[in-house]
């Protein structure tokens, strides 16, 4: 008897190991930010805690207007593009997320430059005004006042 719950024990502490591997490579592996893309499950998102207004486009390569994107891929490598988008100013809040529907593909802020990282631990970059950084599904960018009274975000993988 005390095998058969061991051998038990195992199997569903295996399961859950799968379970949460599995979990960790769909946040890892969450597509690049797209409206198109953004199936409820996971959204960009952000959050203004900065009383300043941010820019926001939930359409990143389509639109009327022009983004200039530092980091086309999503990623925290420099591959800069130009694309169509259409632009909106955001107030101090939350903007999408995961389960909301609401899929936020980049931010910046036009009128200042600011501060950001990928990660708690990532290297600091400044970006001057008007400079966009695409966020990916899954993410939220996290931006508020620090040093200098000078915006700071930070982009982060969403708790699920």
């Amino acid at each position: 008897m005390r095998k058969t719950k061991s051998r038990l024990t195992r199997a569903a502490g295996a399961a859950a190991a799968v379970v949460l591997m599995a979990s960790g490579v769909a946040v890892v592996g969450a597509p690049a930010a797209s409206a198109s893309t953004c199936t409820g499950r996971f959204c960009g998102a952000v959050k203004n805690r900065t009383g300043r207004t941010m820019h926001i486009t939930l359409n990143l390569g389509a639109g009327s207007g022009l983004c200039n994107v530092w980091n086309w891929d999503g990623g925290t490598g420099s591959n800069s593009k130009q694309a169509r988008c259409d632009q909106q100013a955001f107030g101090n809040g939350t903007k999408g997320g995961n389960g909301t529907g609401v899929d936020v593909d980049a931010f910046t802020f036009n009128s200042e430059g600011y501060h950001e990282r990928f990660t708690r631990v990532g290297t600091w970059h400044w970006r001057t005004k008007g400079v966009w950084t695409k966020i990916r599904d899954g993410e939220i960018a996290d931006c508020g006042i620090g040093d200098s009274n000078e915006i700071w975000c930070t982009v982060l993988v969403q708790a699920a």
